[in-house]
């Protein structure tokens, strides 16, 4: 098994690096999303607070952002791709190309497993 590092640095790091290679792959209601490097091979796994939609520059705290985010998942995965990663503010933000939908999520703990 490989090493588990609970940093928000690694997904920092390869959002600065190759922020093309971050691959959408998970959101398991209600908490928890996962992203996946190709470049590094690098598992990110992030528990999440909250989820809000965005629009243009302004957050639009709704209750059904998880619900839509859901659904862009389940429906079109690989539409959704990271357009943000804020060590700092604990944020990391999504947008589907599909829907054209901006997801802003709210991090607690940042889980990266290295192969």
């Amino acid at each position: 098994m490989g090493n588990v590092f609970q940093s928000g640095a690694f997904l920092q790091q390869c959002f600065s690096v190759h922020p093309l290679s971050l691959n959408f792959k998970l959101f398991a209601p209600p908490d928890t999303i996962g992203i996946f490097c190709m470049n590094c091979k690098s598992r990110h796994r992030l528990t999440v607070g909250t989820i809000t939609r965005v629009i243009g520059d302004a957050e639009w705290s709704e209750e059904d952002a998880s619900t839509k985010l859901e659904t862009c998942a389940s429906q079109h995965q690989e539409a959704l791709h990271v357009t943000e990663v804020s060590v700092d503010r604990d944020i990391v933000q999504f947008r589907c190309r599909k829907c054209r939908t901006g997801f802003q999520a709210t991090v607690s703990l940042f889980e990266t497993y290295q192969p």
